[in-house]
């Protein structure tokens, strides 16, 4: 099944939200035959690579993405460490959560989902991020767990859930 093809000025916003790519750039790179899915990734392996994304995308020119990975040495560990870096650091320009704290919760295996969650429940009541991780358990769905121990009305959660969307996120058109 193909994926469906994003408008190209959401392409451009999710460049920007994910690795500050301005939408000028994303055009012009665009502008030389690469695609936002070549963009995306590219980006993602220049962040990991500490490189320019133009370097990335010289070397797709003529390289599958396994060869850049092995030219640039980049192993699974380093993909996956630095792209837990590179989302804390989205968590704090989003939502303004430290990176800190989100990349050390990454590092106790919270996936950001949770850790948005409770840092919305943090910021209502007088429990922290790392006391709402701890005690709130995967069996208990988040509004359940929310209203059980912290008097919170689900359509509050869902009220302060819709005010922090996640921006990385392909909006429906």
């Amino acid at each position: 099944m193909a994926m469906a093809r994003l408008p190209e000025e959401e392409q451009y916003r999710l460049l920007w939200e994910k690795y500050d790519m301005s939408p000028e750039k994303a055009k012009e790179l665009k502008a030389k035959g690469f695609s936002y899915y070549d963009l995306d990734k590219a980006s993602m392996y220049a962040f990991v690579a500490e490189k320019p994304v133009e370097e990335i995308l010289e070397l797709r020119r003529e390289n599958p993405w396994m060869k850049i990975e092995l030219i640039l040495k980049i192993t699974p560990q380093l993909l996956h460490d630095r792209d837990l870096l590179r989302k804390a650091r989205c968590a704090e320009k989003w939502w303004g959560i430290s990176a800190d704290l989100v990349y050390r919760k990454f590092m106790e295996g919270y996936p950001i989902h949770y850790i948005r969650m409770a840092y919305i429940l943090s910021l209502h009541s007088d429990w922290t991020v790392d006391k709402i991780l701890e005690k709130r358990k995967r069996s208990v769905k988040w509004a359940a767990w929310a209203r059980e121990n912290l008097g919170v009305d689900p359509e509050d959660l869902k009220t302060w859930i819709k005010a922090m969307p996640n921006p990385s996120v392909a909006r429906k058109s």
